[in-house]
């Protein structure tokens, strides 16, 4: 499809943001963000202690002023005080206690103002407060306790254990902090504006925006809230997705025999379930997995095998890797197993799945994401140190049951094996019309004359669904195994009839298996052919076969120019009729002169507008299923030459297309300071007033779907 071409177009202009380094923004977000609010909640509380106090003051001291001035008053009513001191105001003194008695008639309000905005000034500091204090927590927790995890696999799981169980309250004391200090802070302000000469014209739209912010502030909050609780269901593990199917010990008895004497050898507990697979490596699990039929979930510990890889291994090399597996059952590997990898894999989902859906409460949410993130950023580096210590750990262990070589053998057959398999895979999936019955049989035929040299795949991880294994070349290196020629060319051989007979012995109906696991693969293939074709088809019939003609919308332009001419005619009769109010008086010339100029503005203005008018008669563009044609090119442009494309409307209407590197650029129709086309950059802009009849985002819309379709209708034709 298209879209993801179109997306990634390197149409339109790029700005180059300022990036901080991200402990300073998580620092920002944490600390000086909430201290700023403390500081805040500092300064409103010595301004509503101040104000207050000094409504407090007045409300003492007014009622003994307005005493005094009615006594003057009464004594000598034409009398002249002086208000406010020696540099005050006077006025005769019926104005004075008139004026007095409003300060005390407004004294009550003010008083009871003055005592809402004192506590929203605690609740701003207490807010910031605790969003600090709940910040700093987290982040010297994290600290700790990343530290203490270095020390052992257990001193991880319990350093884990604790801080997980601790982070949810940390993300919700940040984000109920911050909210109140929000909030609060808001309706102080809000509040604030009372004392504008008591909501004034202008106060009053201040005081709605000052409500409507603290209103913005707490439904953030609310949201942010709402989303937080996702975060309080860390537990919930999703099981793995597994293509397999579960083979129990009557279909595989010897398979089962075979893993009993390794378990015992190695002192491992036995899984609970053996799964065989396609695509997945050996691994075992302790996490829920949902096997090939989805109708139930395996719960206990789970031992998958890679089918392709039983009959080309060998018998010494599967121990090995069996035995490796197993050795992840035993001593403490288990519990790090249940109890911290599912979790700390499932923590950083829930965490990328809150960031990606904050909506509204982004804002409010920031800060708790970041204490989350950063919490499991400290971790990574011990899990990786540890990870690397028990695959280790668990090598050595397979090489004294199975023998020293066992375990680099395998190491390197696998790593030989995995692009034949691929390629196997991959092309049965892409024509899983024309592919065998076996896949199985194909690998085995692609690799019967020798594997591909190992040496290539030394720096590669053994593949794992929930985990990262060292390097080849640092695990046999550590069992203190030579790599040299002799063992390069032994793993590198072609399969010998006792490897290919030994899933036969492990297995009642290998054939069977095989043929299953093939044809599940096969129908999962078709079904995804049938929907991408379906959407490919949904998109190639999204267009009309007929042409779009598409206009330029001058109407916009027309109509300023008509109120322009207007504003001239309305001049020049204002100045004919009240000329002589205005100063011109009966002067013939400057009347002329006036006329002549105004005349000329409505002639430019409505002859653009007529040119403007006569412009968008002509279409501005045309739309095929194949090509993209206008008036402002001579070649039309074949949307299948487009690589991405973009729509912007700021003054005026463009589409830019950035055409492939291939392609043929087009050549414009005269000089045009609004179409461009740029032959370093490949790309081609059309600009334009408008789309009569469509907004930016509907003319996006239709020139996307046109290119999604002839992209569709290509791969089809592909087909």
């Amino acid at each position: 499809m298209a879209d993801a071409i179109a997306s990634s177009g390197r149409a339109g202009t790029v700005r180059r943001a300022i990036r901080f380094p991200l402990w300073l923004v998580r620092v920002i977000w944490l600390l000086i963000l909430p201290l700023s609010f403390v500081a805040l909640g500092i300064w409103q509380e010595q301004r509503a202690a101040a104000t207050l106090d000094e409504y407090r003051q007045a409300g003492q001291e007014l009622p003994q002023v307005l005493a005094l001035l009615q006594q003057i008053e009464a004594k000598t009513p034409s009398a002249f005080v002086t208000m406010g001191g020696p540099d005050g105001r006077r006025m005769p003194v019926s104005m004075a206690v008139a004026g007095v008695r409003r300060a005390i008639d407004t004294m009550e309000e003010g008083a009871e103002v003055s005592q809402i905005r004192y506590p929203l000034s605690w609740g701003t500091m207490a807010g910031g407060l605790l969003a600090f204090l709940a910040g700093l927590t987290g982040l010297l927790a994290a600290r700790i306790s990343a530290l203490r995890a270095r020390r052992s696999r257990e001193a991880l799981i319990r350093s884990f254990d604790r801080l997980r169980r601790g982070l949810p309250f940390a993300l919700a004391a940040v984000l109920v902090g911050l909210s109140i200090a929000s909030v609060s802070a808001s309706l102080f302000e809000a509040a604030s504006l009372w004392f504008w000469d008591h909501l004034s014209t202008g106060s009053v739209k201040l005081f709605a925006a000052a409500v409507m912010l603290a209103g913005l502030a707490a439904y953030s909050a609310v949201m942010a809230i709402i989303a937080m609780r996702r975060v309080f269901d860390l537990y919930t593990v999703e099981p793995l997705d597994i293509r397999g199917v579960v083979v129990s010990r009557d279909e595989a008895p010897g398979l089962w025999r075979f893993v009993e004497d390794l378990a015992t050898r190695h002192e491992a507990l036995m899984p609970d379930s053996i799964l065989i697979g396609l695509t997945e490596g050996f691994f075992v699990t302790e996490a829920p997995v949902r096997p090939l039929d989805g109708e139930r979930v395996l719960s206990g510990r789970t031992l998958h095998l890679p089918a392709p890889c039983l009959p080309l291994i060998g018998e010494t090399e599967l121990a090995a890797v069996i035995g490796h597996e197993l050795a992840h059952f035993s001593g403490g590997d288990t519990t790090y197993s249940r109890r911290f990898a599912p979790i700390h894999a499932g923590l950083w989902r829930t965490l990328t799945a809150l960031g990606e859906r904050t909506g509204t409460g982004g804002f409010m949410l920031a800060p708790a994401l970041h204490l989350g993130f950063h919490t499991l950023e400290s971790f990574d580096l011990s899990v990786a140190q540890h990870r690397r210590q028990r695959e280790l750990e668990a090598d050595r262990r397979a090489s004294l049951v199975s023998g020293p070589e066992s375990v680099p053998l395998a190491l390197l057959r696998n790593a030989a094996l995995a692009p034949a398999i691929f390629e196997t895979l991959n092309d049965a999936f892409a024509a899983p019309d024309t592919a065998g019955p076996d896949m199985m049989a194909e690998i085995l035929r692609r690799v019967e004359d020798g594997l591909p040299d190992p040496a290539a795949h030394l720096e590669e991880c053994q593949p794992h669904p929930t985990d990262s294994h060292p390097p080849t070349a640092l695990r046999i290196s550590t069992l203190g195994v030579q790599l040299d020629e002799r063992l390069l060319a032994r793993a590198a051989r072609g399969p010998m009839a006792e490897d290919t007979s030994l899933p036969h012995r492990l297995f009642a109906d290998w054939s069977g298996l095989c043929h299953a696991l093939t044809a599940a693969f096969l129908d999962e293939a078709r079904q995804v052919h049938r929907l991408n074709r379906e959407e490919l088809e949904a998109a190639a019939a999204a267009v009309p076969a007929e042409h779009t003609v598409l206009y330029e919308n001058g109407r916009p332009m027309i109509l300023a120019m008509a109120f322009i001419a207007a504003m001239f005619a309305a001049f020049t009769i204002g100045t004919t009729v009240f000329g002589r109010e205005l100063g011109i008086g009966n002067d013939p010339g400057t009347k002329a002169f006036i006329g002549a100029v105004a005349g000329l503005g409505i002639c430019m203005a409505l002859g653009y507008a007529a040119w403007v008018h006569h412009k968008t008669k002509a279409p501005l563009m045309t739309l095929t299923p194949d090509a993209l044609m206008s008036a402002r090119l001579r070649e039309p442009i074949a949307w299948t030459d487009v690589a991405g494309m973009q729509v912007s409307a700021a003054r005026r209407l463009a589409l830019v297309l950035a055409l492939h590197e291939e392609a043929p650029l087009p050549n414009r129709i005269g000089f045009s300071i609004y179409n461009k086309v740029n032959r370093r950059e490949r790309t081609v802009v059309l600009e334009a007033m408008g789309i009569r009849g469509m907004k930016a985002a509907e003319f996006e819309a239709l020139v996307s779907r046109y290119l999604n379709a002839a992209y569709a209708r290509r791969q089809l034709a592909g087909d």
